[in-house]
């Protein structure tokens, strides 16, 4: 059977088409497609390309090609055009290359060109065929993202792993040990000092331990460009130029694959205005922020050691509290201040994680 044949039926040749339904083949490709002269004149474009560079066919046609190029790249694009005239041939466009189609509001569209030669009547004529890429790329994005964090997920579990075999059962029986002491030397005379210290060497030891979980848990987030541990750390960073010292951070749980969309903006907008709020309202001197993400719930705690809540706080919120509230009404869930006894303030920000 000839590659002309299917069964008993032959295939029409090209040359059996009318000019008719060529004509219209073109015009309706789901693809741009741009024909131009020796000279790089524009002498057909078809509504996909139209549609794609937000231009007419009127607008194109007798115009250089290259006012669909990127500025920074006319005198490149000349020179391979001219070398393409020269030896033809069909081939992909700029192949390794980020290609680029400039619309008629000097935005960019990525691209995916192909070239082909043509002799005519009128010379040779370059036929180029033109696809728009950006939602393929950004698909690619969002693959290269996916595999990204779970290659982070399995590196964090095992560092995770190896520091809870290690340098965290080391912590907690060092914890344990000074505990005891601390219980037998409260016994003694004139043991209050002794007893003071190993406490508060107990504390500084579950400091550490948090801090080395936190640090696990947000591990490589900082570097990589819009991440959610990334974001957090901006605002920190902030809040830090207002308050005048750093807010600690303790994160607990997949925080970073778990919580994006909608929540991810909620829950960084809340936690700005909460610590807004002690910036403005608490003349704290120490702010601990705890981000927990726990049976499918995720937990926002910001506690500072400030004067307290005013009298009127829970009755009559102002737009700061009210804007906690109303963002985590909106996923399901509740915002709580609660008075410390030491007078500062914990504001508890909780929505389930769909």
């Amino acid at each position: 059977m000839s590659s002309n044949e299917i069964g008993d039926h032959r295939l029409p040749h090209l040359a059996d088409l009318s000019d008719a339904i060529l004509h219209q083949a073109i015009l309706s490709s789901p693809d741009g497609l741009l024909i131009c002269d020796a000279a790089g004149t524009i002498r057909f474009a078809n509504e996909a390309l139209c549609l794609m560079v937000d231009y007419t066919s009127d607008q194109l046609i007798g115009q250089k090609v290259e006012m669909l190029v990127p500025s920074r790249e006319h005198d490149t694009h000349v020179q391979r055009r001219e070398g393409y005239i020269e030896s033809p041939h069909s081939r992909p466009m700029g192949r390794g290359l980020a290609l680029s189609a400039v619309r008629s509001d000097k935005s960019e569209v990525a691209v995916e060109i192909s070239l082909s030669p043509v002799d005519s009547p009128m010379g040779r004529m370059t036929i180029a065929s033109i696809r728009d890429i950006t939602d393929r790329l950004a698909d690619a994005e969002k693959l290269r993202n996916t595999r990204e964090m779970l290659t982070l997920s399995s590196e964090r579990e095992r560092i995770a792993r190896d520091l809870h075999d290690t340098v965290l059962q080391r912590l907690f029986g060092l914890g344990l040990e000074l505990q005891a002491m601390a219980m037998k030397q409260s016994s003694q005379p004139d043991s209050e000092s002794t007893v003071a210290r190993l406490e508060t060497s107990v504390d500084e030891i579950d400091h550490i331990i948090k801090e080395i979980r936190t640090r696990v848990f947000t591990l490589g987030a900082a570097r990589r460009e819009g991440s959610l541990g990334q974001e957090i750390g901006d605002i920190l960073a902030q809040s830090a130029r207002v308050l005048g010292f750093s807010p600690r951070l303790r994160i607990e749980g997949a925080l970073e694959n778990m919580v994006f969309g909608t929540l991810r903006i909620d829950l960084t907008a809340s936690l700005h205005e909460a610590l807004g709020n002690v910036a403005r309202h608490s003349r704290a001197t120490v702010v601990s922020v705890e981000l927990i993400v726990l049976d499918y719930t995720l937990i926002m705690r910001v506690i500072d050691n400030g004067v307290g809540l005013p009298q009127d706080a829970q009755s009559s919120p102002g737009n700061g509290l009210r804007n906690l509230s109303t963002r985590a009404t909106t996923h399901g869930g509740t915002c709580n201040l609660i008075p410390l006894e030491s007078g500062g303030t914990l504001v508890e920000w909780i929505v389930p994680v769909v």
